[in-house]
């Protein structure tokens, strides 16, 4: 995997809960995409926190890292020690597009990170946090309650990832293992899934991997419009820019006696309204309001031609 494909600890989320956890004295694991080449992420964990934490190298989809990031742990867990208190599940990735657009691999590589990736690591390290009586946290996101258009690749593996940590929760009632979800809202300016770099990366993929029939039928007007739409979503005032109130819940999530099942964490008042709510309302509300299209905007190039 490449570098804007996967991250765990080495930014966003992941990085902001592996330095307050070590800050609250806990031994800490940071998985790292880039521990072992030299990433910034995995440097800055280093250089700024205490001995008690240390990273360990992870592709979450890849078997041998996986399973070699467990013998890692194992390695270095206090003297004694034969369990592990906590995991969280943190890797993820995106793809824009509409759903012709987006192409077979593209959306294996979605659900390979963000669904796959995260059953692979649970049941890699799921003995040690048995023995321990510990939890599962699962990072997902609120859209894996509801669906937009132009997202589907991501909407998908979480949802798919909100219905394992669900069927987790209940195999591991019965030994004493709790298994929580924590949905953040609109964080796009917090992390660093939707770079510009990265962004650009993807959309350029679309664009030169779509079929030629897709290609002529909605036209590369229609097509840079959607996702130039999409680029100023994430630009938005409405995408928090501050990590503090998701990593707050993750940071409850491992460190409370009784957590709750799920925190549905929104970056803003606004947030809750306009987006984590939308799965309560009838579908005939909701598929309006996420249909923001207007008289005016471009439309497919076939639909042109038939008007």
């Amino acid at each position: 995997m490449t570098e804007e494909t996967s991250r765990s600890c080495d930014s966003g989320f992941g990085f902001g809960l592996a330095k307050r956890l070590d800050s609250l004295g806990f031994t800490v694991f940071a998985g790292c995409l880039l521990a072992d080449s030299g990433g910034k992420g995995s440097k800055k964990l280093r250089a700024e926190c205490s001995s008690r934490l240390s990273t360990v190298q992870i592709d979450v989809t890849d078997d041998g890292q996986v399973q070699a990031a467990v013998r890692q742990v194992k390695g270095r867990l206090p003297k004694g020690s034969k369990c592990l208190y906590a995991l969280v599940n943190n890797a993820g990735v995106w793809q824009p597009g509409e759903i012709e657009w987006v192409s077979m691999a593209a959306y294996r590589r979605v659900m390979e990170v963000n669904a796959f990736g995260t059953v692979r690591v649970t049941k890699a390290f799921l003995p040690l946090i048995r023995r321990a009586k510990g939890r599962v946290v699962n990072i997902t996101s609120e859209a894996g309650l509801h669906s937009p258009p132009t997202i589907s690749p991501y909407h998908m593996s979480k949802s798919a990832a909100e219905f394992f940590s669900d069927t987790l929760r209940h195999e591991m009632y019965k030994w004493g293992v709790k298994v929580v979800i924590v949905e953040p809202g609109s964080f796009g300016q917090a992390t660093d899934i939707a770079l510009p770099a990265v962004y650009n990366r993807l959309v350029e993929n679309l664009r030169n991997n779509m079929e030629e029939a897709v290609k002529e039928d909605y036209g590369m007007e229609y097509f840079d419009f959607k996702m130039e739409q999409m680029r100023s979503g994430i630009n938005s005032k409405a995408q928090g820019k501050d990590p503090t109130p998701a990593i707050d819940a993750m940071v409850d999530a491992v460190t409370l006696t009784t957590p709750a099942h799920r925190y549905l964490v929104g970056s803003s008042f606004e947030d809750y309204i306009n987006k984590i709510w939308l799965g309560y309302f009838p579908t005939q509300w909701t598929d309006y309001t996420e249909r923001p299209e207007k008289e005016s905007d471009p439309k497919p190039a076939m639909l042109q031609k038939n008007i």
